[in-house]
């Protein structure tokens, strides 16, 4: 099985559809990395000064900005480090489950849960407050520009430029022989059939491979573009980085299931991110099987995804919280809400680690729908 899935490997990475579509999925990053119009030199800045003050926003640390050399950059600081505190010292998190609820108008069971959810929040504030890591210094103004773009915006992008071409993949690994009207000669054998599984790793491991090199390259470009240095160790939950729920905007404080810093939160982020590639590719690798058609498979998706976010609409148009609770556990879901990833999660999660949970339980189902589908196949006939 070894041989022929390393031979199906080389089949497609002789694809020059493969090849151009990582090319101007890199090329995208990088334009996006380039224009995205991040104060570099205010960062290099704050740094400089953190090596003299501390990370932390002190008194001590005023006293020793104040004596630097007047500047542009110095001023600025100074006001935005004015009058801070540590903001998780007596912070509520029953207050901020009740101001969630009422901002929403959530009722009935999903407002109990929500409320049950909060309460369990509690203890990471106080670790947090422990911390001070609502005084982390970070890139004190920039913080919010450098940690949104990089945790959500870039990592979004490359998450979603993966997923696309996972659902390609997948759909194109199962139907491929069709597409070559070779599947006479391989499915209509015991041994033919079997080669299905060696097509599944194949373009799974190509789908990974795309992945994994793509967020390493964007990562690696950005890093080289835009020198963080020291940024990568901050607290996620520092007070200049917020979590804004929209599309009616509401400001709160980062909260994590557990206290993290960018780098920890963006490896977190990268390995659930590969879960859904894996689910996404399995689930289209198994739809290919199912319509024996690359094209109509597609549009299998395409009507599965319409659908959902229609159904979406509907469900939040006449404020369904039960049905949108539910609607939370789906694949697609997660990946809109991937901003939010391993935050209390605001409306979009009833109990701690959601998104993590549901990926768990759609890859339990997902196994469940390739035994079925194996099956299936075994007795299926060419036609």
């Amino acid at each position: 099985m070894l041989r022929i899935t390393s031979f199906e490997i080389r089949k497609l990475l002789e694809q020059p559809m493969i090849i151009l579509f990582f090319l101007a999925s890199l090329l995208l990053n990088i334009i996006y990395i380039t224009t995205v119009g991040l104060d570099q030199s205010y960062l290099n800045y704050v740094q400089e000064t953190e090596e003299k003050t501390g990370t932390f926003i002190t008194s001590e640390f005023h006293e020793i900005l104040t004596n630097q050399p007047v500047s542009k950059e110095k001023q600025r600081l100074l006001s935005e480090t004015a009058d801070l505190e540590n903001t998780f010292q007596h912070y509520s998190t029953e207050a901020l489950g009740q101001e969630m609820i009422s901002f929403y108008q959530i009722e009935g069971s999903v407002a109990e849960k929500m409320e049950k959810k909060y309460e369990k929040l509690t203890p990471v504030v106080q670790q947090l407050a422990e911390e001070q890591a609502a005084l982390e210094l970070g890139a004190a103004g920039e913080t919010m520009s450098y940690f949104t773009f990089l945790r959500n915006r870039l990592f979004h992008l490359i998450l979603g430029e993966s997923l696309i071409f996972a659902i390609l993949l997948g759909l194109y690994g199962s139907t491929s022989e069709r597409l070559t009207r070779t599947d006479f000669l391989v499915v209509t054998s015991r041994t033919g059939r079997k080669t299905l599984l060696s097509k599944y790793l194949a373009s799974f491991i190509v789908t990974f491979l795309f992945y994994v090199t793509l967020a390493l390259l964007t990562f690696g470009i950005f890093n080289y573009q835009h020198d963080i240095g020291s940024l990568w160790d901050t607290s996620i939950s520092t007070q200049f980085h917020l979590n804004i729920y929209s599309p009616i905007v509401l400001e709160v404080p980062f909260i994590p299931w557990q206290p993290m810093t960018l780098l920890y939160y963006t490896i977190l982020s990268a390995v659930l991110g590969s879960l859904l590639i894996i689910l996404c590719h399995g689930f289209n690798f198994l739809v290919g099987l199912w319509t024996n058609h690359l094209f109509w498979g597609f549009i299998v998706f395409v009507s599965l995804y319409v659908t959902l976010i229609g159904f979406e609409q509907i469900i939040n148009q006449f404020g369904w919280w039960n049905m949108h609770s539910l609607l939370m556990w789906h694949p697609i879901s997660i990946w809109k809400v991937q901003g939010y990833w391993f935050t209390e999660m605001g409306p979009y999660a009833t109990i701690p680690w959601q998104e993590t949970i549901a990926i768990i339980v759609n890859l339990f189902l997902l196994g469940i729908g390739g035994i079925v589908t194996t099956k299936y196949y075994s007795i299926k006939e060419v036609k």
